[in-house]
């Protein structure tokens, strides 16, 4: 989030579209979730080549994946900033769970990276020297990019770059339930005002 935006406090219309449209980012995580690990399950195919889509259709699911985590969060910090205006912590709790298992940067990193993909592949990305990263799951270390999918049943990890995405979603579902409750609050507060 740009430093303008971040530090811009909003209107009550502008409320008012973020509650609905960080509630809807959130239920796109999940959905999206199930599309990318039914895909990840799939017969691939072999290379992009060959029969068969799942192979690219992967590549797609993945990047929505982290498109919808990005803005789902994203969003969230923004509310968070206007909540604490009025010395509401709700989302600072959930943005906290959310660091146990997964650096807020680092899903930032993810989205960047992924998004501009081509630059990093070229070596010329903003970022470069955190492109590549070694992750330590146990007593196995995963070498890997922000470009990369790891399943690694032995360190029992499901990496997306550096993010292990399993933990992360086991905790957004757990905060779901306060992200809806405080965001339809937000909502009708809003709407209410408006009218």
């Amino acid at each position: 989030m740009h430093k303008n935006v971040k530090e811009t406090k909003m209107n009550e219309t502008q409320l008012f579209i973020l509650s609905m449209q960080t509630c809807q980012w959130w239920n796109a995580v999940f959905i999206q979730a199930k599309r990318f690990f039914e895909i990840l399950e799939s017969d691939h195919g072999g290379t992009p080549w060959d029969e068969g889509n799942a192979n690219s259709m992967f590549v797609a699911e993945r990047m929505f994946l982290i498109t919808a985590l990005h803005h789902a969060i994203e969003n969230l910090q923004k509310l968070n900033i206007e909540l604490q205006r009025n010395n509401d912590n709700t989302f600072q709790t959930v943005l906290d769970a959310i660091e146990t298992v997964a650096s807020l940067q680092d899903i930032k990193n993810l989205r960047d990276m992924n998004e501009h993909g081509l630059d990093y592949l070229v070596d010329k990305g903003r970022k470069q020297a955190d492109f590549r990263k070694t992750v330590k799951k146990g007593d196995y270390e995963i070498h890997t990019t922000a470009a990369w999918t790891h399943v690694h049943g032995d360190a029992k990890a499901i990496l997306l770059g550096t993010v292990a995405i399993d933990n992360l979603l086991l905790i957004m579902k757990s905060q779901l339930p306060i992200v809806k409750e405080k965001t339809k609050q937000i909502f009708d507060k809003s709407l209410y005002e408006k009218q």
